[in-house]
């Protein structure tokens, strides 16, 4: 007698019906998380067959979150798949999901395999790229440089990769959020680092925050960061400064660790001016430890005990108190996320 699940199972197999791409990716969720694995290859399955691949419900921006949120439970594989078989093949010009497929396989395949939908995104005129076609073709391309085999072929793909952020640069104007203007500039900039050539890089950040005052986080950082190492202190404290000032709605730059150079360049300003004596300049300097070690991501316990440290030497060196408590600073951060966890829970059970 065949076994009652297993002949449920089928039942349930026969008649499977999945509307559409988001509600195909919820169940894809939900099976794995309850380790459902037998379901979650009946759903892929069913994902596979040619009739469901053309008409599953789903716009290309869909196919295109389907495939972020598949991505972050690490079902790179699925989502390559996904946009190959269905959604690519539905919406052939979509740029974001060309730059997808190309993001997404670096992970999953060979990038022989990857050139494709390298080549189909070429021949899209580029007011059509969105940030995403540029981000992942430029990432693409970084990636399979180091597999060329001659110095022509070497010179040939760096020539491509070039054409990608000067296209960015020239086809701003088609871009919807401005503020992804800033990618550009960090292309250049990872480019001639990688090519060893510094000086071209750091004007390709300077370039950015010029041309994009106020959104250019990153660029402002990188700067800062390199001209600190550099023993520019200034240059590092103007940087450190216009990075902590952009307002973004979702953070581009690790916060507390822009106020620990900005701290760090301005302490050592004050030192090289034999000025940690006076009160302004040791107010400013106090200021922005405070500021770094408030807003230091968790599990950076290395940079927190460096401010510490640093900020006992300089009330010691100066005989000026920081009024930093650091220990109520503690508490309140690990109070506040006790009560937002609490919030969570409570607010689950209702």
């Amino acid at each position: 007698m065949p076994d009652k699940k297993t002949s449920d199972q089928n039942v349930l197999d026969k008649h499977l019906y999945i509307p559409s791409i988001d509600e195909a990716v919820n169940m894809i969720r939900r099976y794995y998380a309850q380790k459902d694995y037998q379901q979650l290859a009946v759903v892929i399955d069913y994902l596979n067959t040619q009739q469901v691949k053309n008409h599953i419900a789903g716009s290309a921006n869909e196919f295109h979150n389907a495939g972020v949120r598949l991505t972050r439970d690490g079902f790179y594989d699925l989502a390559y798949g996904l946009l190959e078989n269905a959604g690519i093949k539905r919406y052939p010009r979509n740029t974001d999901l060309l730059g997808d497929l190309l993001a997404y396989g670096t992970r999953c395949r060979p990038l022989t395999e990857l050139r494709k939908w390298y080549d189909q995104l070429v021949h899209i005129p580029k007011r059509f790229w969105t940030w995403r076609a540029y981000q992942f073709a430029f990432d693409y391309l970084m990636e399979a440089l180091p597999y060329a085999e001659t110095e022509e072929e070497l010179a040939e793909q760096e020539k491509e990769i070039e054409s990608i952020f000067v296209g960015y640069k020239d086809n701003f104007r088609y871009l919807k959020d401005k503020s992804d203007r800033e990618k550009a500039y960090m292309m250049e900039f990872e480019f001639y680092i990688s090519k060893g050539e510094e000086d071209r890089a750091l004007v390709a950040l300077a370039e950015g925050v010029q041309a994009l005052p106020g959104k250019c986080a990153q660029c402002a950082l990188n700067y800062a960061d390199y001209k600190f190492e550099e023993g520019c202190y200034q240059d590092a404290a103007n940087y450190a400064r216009i990075a902590v000032d952009v307002k973004e709605d979702q953070a581009s730059i690790k916060l507390g660790y822009t106020y620990y150079i900005l701290a760090m360049s301005l302490e050592r300003l004050a030192r090289d001016q034999n000025a940690i004596n006076t009160a302004n300049r040791m107010s400013e300097i106090y200021s922005a430890y405070y500021a770094a070690y408030q807003y230091m991501d968790r599990g950076r316990e290395d940079l927190k005990t460096s401010i510490k440290r640093q900020v006992s030497v300089l009330e010691f060196d100066s005989k000026i108190p920081s009024g930093i408590d650091f220990d109520r600073l503690e508490k309140e951060s690990g109070g506040s996320l006790s009560e937002l966890l609490q919030l969570l829970s409570s607010k689950g059970d209702e």
